[in-house]
């Protein structure tokens, strides 16, 4: 497996270490004032009981408080062309499975997160690796992560962004505390999953470093 360290000490020095007050900084002006704000939380959240299993309008429409456009045949693959196996593949997902309490199974190549996150990245045009993430980071917040331009170049373009949060959260199990208490601190934000806090902080940190 790969070793990233590197990306496993920035992100301590952005939850709990050297860089902390400027993360609680970022998160309280992200939720104060940016469009982003409003991905997880639009018409209830994506994984809200009675829409966990689909992809509905209100996902697609999320996608562009992320910068995401262009989404016109998107919604029509999401919610229409793929809509059956997007439901079998989603039914298979714990909508409430946290990636700091989740196995290494539930992402490897062949288990239906990554099938899904396959799936959706054709969704929309033959290759939309970040269409397919922020996708799929609103159905499931709490288990996988919005990766993008920003966030790839903060954590130095890892060979497996998923396999590289996992390992930092489950190489040491306070890490999920101190995101957890970071949360808390920042206030208003309760009802944000950990992992979407963190990838807001470290968002934040890629769009303020000249």
């Amino acid at each position: 497996m790969p070793d990233y360290a590197d990306q496993h000490d920035l992100v301590d020095e952005c939850v709990r270490g050297r860089h902390r007050d400027k993360s609680l900084t970022a998160l309280r002006e992200y939720f104060d004032d940016c469009t982003g704000r409003w991905f997880e939380r639009y018409a209830g959240g994506g994984d809200e009981p009675s829409v966990a299993n689909t992809v509905t309008e209100a996902d697609v429409l999320a996608l562009n408080f992320l910068s995401i456009t262009s989404l016109a045949n998107v919604a029509i693959d999401a919610t229409m062309t793929h809509a059956l196996r997007i439901r079998e593949l989603l039914e298979q997902i714990p909508p409430d499975l946290p990636m700091h309490e989740a196995p290494w199974s539930t992402y490897e190549p062949g288990a239906p997160a990554h099938r899904l996150w396959e799936l959706f990245r054709q969704c929309g045009g033959n290759h939309r690796p970040v269409t397919a993430s922020k996708l799929l980071a609103r159905k499931r917040p709490h288990l996988t992560p919005v990766y993008d331009s920003q966030v790839r170049t903060v954590l130095k373009a890892p060979a497996s962004p998923w396999h590289c949060l996992w390992t930092w959260f489950h190489t040491d199990p306070t890490r999920a505390r101190a995101v957890e208490e970071l949360r808390k601190e920042a206030g208003g934000i309760d009802d944000i999953s950990l992992l979407r806090c963190l990838d807001v902080v470290l968002w934040m940190r890629g769009r303020t470093r000249p």
